[in-house]
């Protein structure tokens, strides 16, 4: 690769068509450009060129070598807006590559200029139809600038593009949700995730689709996806929403397992929780519900009696119904007011007056 830069001062502007003398004017840096290209295919070379105010600079690279080699390492490390005056140049002497084009859209659309994003998205799948990621770049684009009609189109171009590429599966199924479409959704990000097994989005993805069917068996999958969510992905933005997810459906459960709306067991549990308390004070009475309250953003199993758990702060072994169910009475006694995700008031005030409170 070779490299040169000259000042603008310097540059013969006589070289250009007369219309394209002025300094600065973007007819000017287009025949730079042009100018370059022309001289450098010439010799059988690849020319970048780029023009500011005070400079023009010119990357030359053999016919036979990709320049996008040159430009990529600056796309992965984030040199966005250093990047897209190269790719640029390379439009002007390789016009007909779709895959410039695609990451010149894709860099456009990082800079948040999605028309510009678009415009080259669109010419990429002109010249090949079959670009997946063309496609889903649009879509993202679209989904932007908040249209999600033209983003959905865009979605299912790219899956019709490659059916078997678990990325655009994935994006079309999580457009798809916003449409309340959910079975189709739950059909691409089923497919996602197949082809695409540790993908974080997809999984939490697939579970937010699973958790709208509003059936138990699909509110089941959906609690375990969550469950691996959390567990395989911790520091992940999401994991707070997978957390609260996990929560209500383990309020639904035992709601769904009560008769008349009342646990007796929950009851019970209660009871012996408030046995506990007398003993104990007020920091002791913390510890207990922060540490079932941590051991919950692991999953904690409320529908198997026979899955044992253990704790630190307490002694014995208790199922995760019981566990819910300390937790509930420590935080009544330490703050009422406090959102434990479970409403068990019922079986606390029956407990309360079982032993004469």
């Amino acid at each position: 690769m070779a490299e040169f830069k000259i000042p603008i001062s310097r540059f013969d502007t006589n070289l250009l068509p007369p219309e394209a003398r002025q300094v600065g004017t973007e007819a000017f840096k287009a025949a730079v450009v042009m100018h370059f290209a022309a001289e450098y295919a010439a010799q059988g070379q690849t020319a970048m060129v780029t023009v500011d105010d005070e400079e023009i600079t010119v990357l030359a690279f053999p016919a036979t070598a990709s320049a996008l080699d040159f430009v990529m390492p600056m796309l992965r490390s984030g040199r966005i807006a250093e990047a897209v005056p190269y790719l640029e140049s390379l439009t002007k002497s390789a016009p007909a590559d779709a895959a410039v084009l695609y990451n010149l859209g894709i860099a456009y659309s990082e800079l948040g200029q999605y028309d510009e994003a678009i415009i080259r998205l669109k010419r990429a799948v002109q010249l090949d139809p079959g670009h997946a990621h063309a496609w889903v770049g649009i879509g993202n684009a679209y989904h932007r600038m908040r249209k999600p009609e033209q983003a959905l189109e865009a979605f299912e171009q790219a899956v019709q593009a490659d059916p078997n590429d678990g990325y655009t599966r994935r994006n079309l199924g999580g457009i798809l949700i916003g449409f309340k479409r959910i079975d189709e959704a739950v059909q691409h990000l089923r497919r996602a995730l197949e082809l695409m097994p540790d993908d974080p989005q997809s999984i939490f993805g697939l579970a937010t689709a699973l958790e709208q069917l509003g059936t138990r068996e699909a509110d089941e999958e959906a609690d375990q996806l969550y469950r691996r969510f959390i567990h395989e992905h911790p520091n992940s933005p999401m994991v707070e929403q997978a957390e609260k997810s996990r929560t209500a459906f383990a309020h639904r459960q035992v709601k769904s397992n009560s008769v008349g709306g009342f646990r007796p067991d929950v009851m019970m549990y209660i009871a012996g929780a408030l046995d506990t308390f007398k003993k104990q004070g007020t920091q002791k009475r913390q510890a207990i519900a922060l540490e079932i309250a941590i051991l919950g953003r692991g999953g904690l199993d409320i529908n198997d009696p026979d899955e044992k758990y253990s704790l630190k702060s307490l002694p014995g072994k208790f199922s995760g119904l019981h566990l819910l169910a300390i937790m509930y009475t420590a935080f009544q006694q330490i703050d009422p007011t406090m959102d434990t995700g479970v409403d068990f008031a019922a079986e606390y005030k029956a407990a309360l007056e079982m032993q004469g409170k």
